[in-house]
């Protein structure tokens, strides 16, 4: 397909869009063409989530604009399955790389290339919006395409365009974040940039599916990194006995200095892996990274902090209350929370545990109780592990550990860093 018929099926809404992968980016992704009245083919293994789609539920709550999109266009321009499509012109990858063993494990993104290959045509486009390390699309899954035969930037465009999705932002959408975009070749890259165009508020093309990894991974680990800074202050403010919340206030008031919060710790789809990745990177190349790794330690430090300070208001207590277990603000998502870990602990530490989360109805075999009122009932000490807005008004008649600092410093109260 040259790139002037594929402007001009992208204007008719006659590209047909395949979504290999329908989480959190993959639907995302789906949903954003399908609203845009682009016919799309969504693949997923979980026959769970097929079925809920299929019944037109919304699998993931938080991200209200989905429900409605899902409901208009399943059946009609949006079809999903567990069966790989066929017919399509664009392919988006959206599937986890998560962490096994300290290890990065590519072989969800592998596996699915190679279902890729098997369907690959002359003209299509292929787009990775998985997080990797740099160099994978072009180094690791470009050859396994080419197994079918096609050449990259011949006989098909390859692109590399990595998710920025924000769960739970309610001012923050798929299609209100610039999207970052990097083809193989100039006309692959185009191709992707004008079909992102209509759907996207502004694209922005890099030179290279490389550069395009290298962007998402410099964004999380400077962030990872920051964070790690505060988190370390926090721990510093508690042996100085100060507030350290007032002293970040306070800093915050000179131009330049960046004002995060101290917490529990840091989860997410892909913040650990992706400094993992940077390390990774900057070993193979024997690059000093060990500034990376240092402030992933103390971010994966700040779960046990906090369990230290539960036994220090506890006493001879044993009943917690954890208030949340998705990883951050009004999510579901769980994915390397630390609301996880702390909970963990509590067999260890003879621990009576219940659990509450307005998003989080059962994770990892622990189940949340049906209310608030529930899961502080009779609680010698109240945990907060994630900043959902509908904790921030709490009036708790319990000693609190607030691992989000986000309650105001009144009564029985402890905090990071105060």
């Amino acid at each position: 397909m040259q790139i002037d018929e594929f402007k001009l099926k992208v204007d008719n809404k006659k590209v047909r869009i395949g979504v290999v992968g329908l989480g959190y980016v993959g639907l995302n992704v789906a949903c954003l063409f399908a609203k845009n009245g682009y016919d799309v083919s969504g693949y997923d293994v979980s026959e769970e989530k097929i079925d809920r789609i299929k019944k037109k539920n919304n699998p993931i709550p938080e991200e209200e604009w989905l429900s409605p999109v899902i409901k208009d266009a399943v059946g009609n321009n949006f079809h999903a399955s567990n069966e790989m499509f066929s017919e399509v012109d664009v392919v988006f990858v959206a599937v986890p790389t998560p962490m096994n063993d300290g290890k990065i494990d590519y072989s969800y993104v592998k596996d699915a290339f190679s279902e890729v290959s098997n369907i690959l045509k002359p003209g299509m486009m292929v787009v990775l919006e998985s997080t990797v390390m740099p160099g994978t699309t072009g180094n690791v899954l470009k050859p396994i395409l080419e197994r079918s035969g096609l050449k990259a930037g011949k006989d098909f465009w390859l692109c590399m365009s990595p998710e920025r999705v924000d769960p739970g932002n309610r001012e923050k959408f798929i299609w209100n974040i610039p999207k970052v975009v990097g083809g193989h070749d100039k006309e692959s890259g185009d191709a992707l940039a004008y079909l992102y165009s209509q759907v996207i508020d502004k694209v922005v093309p890099v030179s290279s599916p490389t550069t395009a990894e290298f962007v998402k991974c410099m964004e999380n680990v400077q962030r990872d990194v920051n964070i790690g800074l505060t988190n370390l202050f926090a721990k510093l403010a508690d042996v100085a006995g100060i507030d350290v919340e007032e002293a970040l206030d306070a800093a915050s008031t000179k131009f330049n200095f960046m004002r995060l919060k101290p917490g529990c710790g840091v989860g997410g789809e892909c913040m650990k892996e992706v400094s993992q990745m940077m390390v990774d990177l900057g070993n193979s190349k024997k690059v000093d990274s060990s500034l990376i790794r240092n402030a992933r330690e103390v971010n994966e430090s700040m779960p046990e902090y906090t369990v230290r300070k539960v036994k220090e208001v506890i006493g001879d207590g044993r009943k917690v209350g954890v208030l949340g277990m998705a990883y951050k603000k009004d999510s579901s998502s769980t994915k390397n929370s630390p609301a996880l870990e702390i909970i963990s602990k509590r067999k260890g530490l003879g621990f009576n545990v219940k659990v509450y989360d307005p998003f989080v109805v059962n994770c990892n075999g622990i189940s949340c109780e049906k209310s608030l009122a529930e899961a502080v009932k009779e609680r010698d000490v109240v945990v907060i592990a994630t900043d959902h807005s509908v904790f921030k008004k709490l009036k708790l008649d319990v000693p609190v550990v607030d691992g989000r600092n986000i309650l105001p410093r009144e009564g029985e109260y402890c905090g990071i860093g105060r």
